[in-house]
């Protein structure tokens, strides 16, 4: 038997310097009544499980918050058996570990998972069908999460941003600084989760056992809007003279299919947390602060 350390619960964040894992890094100090091991790949690789039983022999922990994933949406359409490999494979070698630990496993996904042709907000039920090989990749890592026999649950989230990493807001900041004008798609519909938010939400609640009741759940800011009137709200907050012009998807082809809709329906959390998340307003004004300040 190995004998706890500490009284205070312990995680590991996998994927500790991706976008999402930098989100936990920096409210971390939020949270005093947790400890948080972050790992980045070359300490926890999913496929590689010996990483996993390494990092708890050092320090063995309640749980993990895998932050770790495959992200090129594009490139796995070249190579969905690496997205596969880390999506789901990893994934599955995770569930393995925390039913062998008796560790809770808190895992995220997307809502590419979806066809992306729905007309109303869709619900954690709904039937999924993978809209590109990123969004099979990860449909299939929640195929093993369901599995799961251990505490589990899977954040599907959609259009996340944040100060860290790579995303739409930081994209766009970026080009309306070096160009006089961006076309911008305006034709698909979503509501965009702000990392840090969802960080907050998740180590508020992880050690609630109701927080295990769903094995699923859906997490965004609240409202929905476009791609195009995203762009246009952050070219507000920053007082831009860069011109956006909306265009249809049709417009601007990519290697991957994009959703047209994939506004994800958040009233499960919402009434089982008593949650009350930001709107994506609100949101997106604390992220440029914090972008702008560094």
């Amino acid at each position: 038997m190995i004998l706890r350390t500490t009284c205070m619960p312990s995680y590991l964040v996998t994927g500790a310097n991706g976008q999402l894992g930098q989100c936990f890094r920096a409210v971390a100090q939020e949270f005093s009544n947790h400890d948080l091991i972050f790992a980045n790949r070359e300490e926890v690789d999913l496929t590689r499980p010996e990483t996993l039983q390494n990092t708890y022999k050092k320090k063995p922990f309640e749980g993990i918050i895998n932050c770790a994933a495959y992200t090129q949406v594009d490139q796995a359409e070249e190579e969905p058996e690496k997205a596969l490999q880390i999506n789901a494979e990893g994934v599955q070698n995770l569930v393995a570990f925390a039913e062998e630990k008796g560790v809770s496993l808190i895992h995220f996904s997307t809502d590419y998972v979806f066809s992306g042709n729905a007309s109303v907000p869709i619900h954690e039920d709904d039937k999924c069908n993978p809209i590109n090989a990123y969004g099979q990749s990860k449909y299939e890592g929640e195929q093993w999460m369901d599995k799961a026999m251990c505490p589990h649950t899977t954040f599907r989230i959609s259009w996340l941003f944040s100060p860290f990493g790579t995303n739409f807001v930081k994209t766009i900041l970026r080009l309306c600084n070096s160009k006089d004008q961006l076309n911008i798609v305006h034709d698909q519909w979503g509501r965009p989760t702000y990392g840090m938010d969802l960080a907050r939400v998740v180590l508020t609640h992880i050690d609630q056992p109701i927080f295990f009741d769903y094995s699923c759940y859906h997490f965004a800011q609240r409202g929905a809007t476009n791609w195009f009137d995203f762009a246009k709200k952050i070219e507000g907050l920053t007082k831009s003279t860069c011109k956006l012009v909306p265009i249809s998807t049709e417009e601007y082809p990519t290697a991957a299919k994009r959703p047209l809709y994939a506004v994800l329906d958040t009233t499960r959390i919402e009434n089982h947390l008593s949650l009350q998340s930001l709107t994506w307003e609100s949101a997106l004004e604390d992220c440029i602060i914090r972008i702008l300040a560094t």
